[in-house]
């Protein structure tokens, strides 16, 4: 059995002993009831991670670790993908989240799109922003990540686009969207960053699709067949990796 992964942001390893949170002590000491000297693995969410033992717990019941040894953490794709989707129902953008992360995301943009069914009070304020963070790092520590995806606060797709201008930039579109929208495969593997745009349950808006290709965006299909939405993060980014090959 592999050791359990835990999240310590801001992790100074040059410290004997480091705390956990309050969250991540709950899971070590009351979910998983391991002990000290039993070996974990903490992660940064910065990319770097280390082998870890439990330590004796502080007088006010916070978990520490100790004896903290660098590793190999587990190789981030060499293109820097940056997730655009369309805000979803309740589960599924936790989905989208969720499966951004894995998939290698190295920062998830919800997008309050045109046809966004979602009412507004759903998403705006830190609350939706905070699940959709806890998602990430649960997401993160599940699949061996030690990069957490920025979660940015959802944004205009304009905006979003504007900030992109000079990388390659990507929106997946229906089948039936647009007839100059081309394949997977005819993108070329950018050369470090990319903006990958997937759209709510309702799709892209013709108006904008239309700004999206007069800013540059590379329309791209997947095949006859419609996908839903809160499975387009997986396959749009499983499909890059795999026509890249990185």
């Amino acid at each position: 059995m592999s050791a359990p992964r835990l999240y310590v942001p801001g992790l100074d390893p040059r410290i004997a002993r480091i705390s956990l949170s309050e969250g991540e002590s709950h899971h070590v000491m009351r979910v998983l009831r391991l002990r000290p000297g039993d070996h974990v693995r903490v992660f940064d969410g910065e990319g770097r991670e280390w082998t870890a033992q439990l330590a004796p717990a502080e007088r006010r019941g916070l978990a520490r670790v100790e004896h903290l040894e660098p590793v190999d953490a587990a190789r981030e794709p060499l293109v820097r993908v940056t997730l655009g989707a369309g805000i979803l129902k309740g589960d599924h953008m936790d989905a989208v989240v969720r499966d951004g992360t894995m998939m290698g995301a190295v920062g998830i943009v919800p997008l309050p799109t045109d046809l966004v069914t979602v009412p507004q009070k759903a998403w705006q304020g830190t609350a939706a922003l905070e699940r959709w963070r806890r998602v990430a790092i649960a997401s993160a520590k599940q699949c061996g990540r030690a990069l957490v995806p920025g979660i940015a606060p959802p944004t205009d797709l304009e905006a979003v686009i504007r900030q992109h201008l000079g990388s390659t930039m990507i929106m997946f579109v229906e089948p039936s969207a647009d007839a100059s929208a081309v394949a997977v495969s005819d993108i070329a593997v950018p050369r470090q960053e990319a903006l990958v745009l997937v759209g709510p349950e309702g799709g892209w808006s013709a108006g904008e699709v239309s700004a999206a290709r007069a800013a540059g965006v590379h329309l791209v299909r997947l095949g006859p067949r419609t996908i839903r939405s809160d499975a387009m993060a997986a396959v749009s980014l499983a499909a890059l990796w795999a026509v890249w090959k990185i």
